[in-house]
């Protein structure tokens, strides 16, 4: 690895992978990946034009050293490093919660354009990456499936996009973990939270269709393994009902839903929202799951629908295959986002430092 250049300091960066901090290199050599051989070839770029070099550069990859040890072989953009700041998004909540749903209508929205009236763009950091996730998720969404969970022991970011907006421009990492790692004692599990600097606490409203019991009960393993790891005085969270389809006739959810998305950021709006979904909670008995709200110095709180209705099964000899028959309308998914995009800086202004105080 060969110094920087005289005059700059080193950068150090977080990798969201493995949590480990290390120097940034700052030689010609990228990865590039080769799909045929599905393995990663070190190539030095240095004498090549500085077209080809930058063309090669967005499509390229540094391994993370993992000064540790303790995570497989991994690799980052080669351009992570040349933005500002890095934000590390991690999605919390139980097994069946509706995470994985969620954060695919979200990145999706996000990629249709749906921030631009707050002023931001989206676009892949990690073109491979992104490529897979709308591969596995978004188009089988798209298509009306209901999307499998997020499987156990799954290390890696959901996508990486580079977010443009009024603060400037930063790298912006999804992790969906499988709610059974988040619940887990294993530190090994959910050592992505270390990285983690804004959290989505994922609430599934009442699910009886799935689990055969209410969300509304008193514990939430996932939201407590998470509060316990995370600095709540520094780190900006949400609080996400999901599956608010099912509350489209009930007050106060249903004044929510029948709005749509937002255009418009709204400080007072937010906090008002906020209020509802908290008494929404605390009349469920979901107290557990309002302690985020407790714990973290900026917090808000949203209904949300990702799908718009329940997945059905297609055939009665297979119960477990299921999907929407009325297609998906994703409702009110970009406003998680919007109030995490506020409150680190990307999205600037008066009313963006207000979204989150008391």
């Amino acid at each position: 690895m060969s110094a920087p250049p005289q005059g700059r300091p080193p950068r150090v960066m977080r990798c969201p992978v493995c949590a480990d901090e290390f120097v940034w290199p700052d030689d010609p050599y990228i990865s590039l990946h080769d799909e045929r051989n599905d393995r990663f070839e070190l190539v030095d770029v240095s004498s090549l034009s500085p077209t080809k070099r930058d063309n090669l550069v967005r499509k390229g990859y540094r391994q993370c050293p993992n000064p540790a040890g303790d995570t497989p072989e991994h690799y980052l953009p080669a351009t992570y490093a040349d933005h500002g700041d890095p934000l590390v998004i991690g999605l919390v909540g139980a097994p069946i919660s509706g995470k994985t749903h969620l954060l695919t209508a979200m990145i999706r929205q996000a990629y249709l354009n749906g921030l631009a009236t707050h002023g931001v763009t989206v676009t892949a950091l990690d073109v491979r990456r992104h490529k897979a996730f709308r591969e596995y998720f978004i188009l089988p969404f798209e298509r009306g499936d209901l999307l499998a969970g997020t499987g156990n022991g799954i290390v890696e970011a959901a996508d990486i996009l580079l977010v443009r907006g009024p603060g400037g421009q930063r790298p912006v990492t999804f992790f969906d973990v499988a709610g059974e790692d988040l619940e887990s004692t294993d530190p090994r599990a959910n050592r992505f939270l270390m990285a983690t600097n804004a959290v989505i606490f994922v609430h599934a409203s009442e699910d009886p269709l799935e689990t055969g019991r209410s969300s509304g009960r008193s514990e939430n393993a996932s939201f407590e393994q998470a509060v316990a790891q995370l600095p709540g005085d520094r780190l900006p969270a949400v609080i996400a009902v999901t599956k608010a389809d099912r509350l489209r006739y009930v007050p106060p959810a249903e004044r929510w839903l029948h709005r749509g998305d937002e255009t418009e950021l709204k400080a007072d709006r937010v906090r008002a929202e906020s209020r509802d979904v908290y008494a929404y909670l605390h009349q469920a008995g979901a107290l557990a799951s309002l302690r985020p709200f407790d714990e973290f110095a900026r917090c808000t709180l949203h209904f949300v629908s990702a799908s718009g209705g329940d997945a059905v099964p297609v055939d009665a000899a297979d119960p477990g295959k299921k999907h929407f028959p009325h297609g998906f309308h994703p409702t009110r998914v970009l406003e998680p986002l919007v109030s995490i995009l506020a409150m680190t800086g990307i999205i600037t202004g008066p009313e963006a430092d207000r979204v989150g105080r008391p």
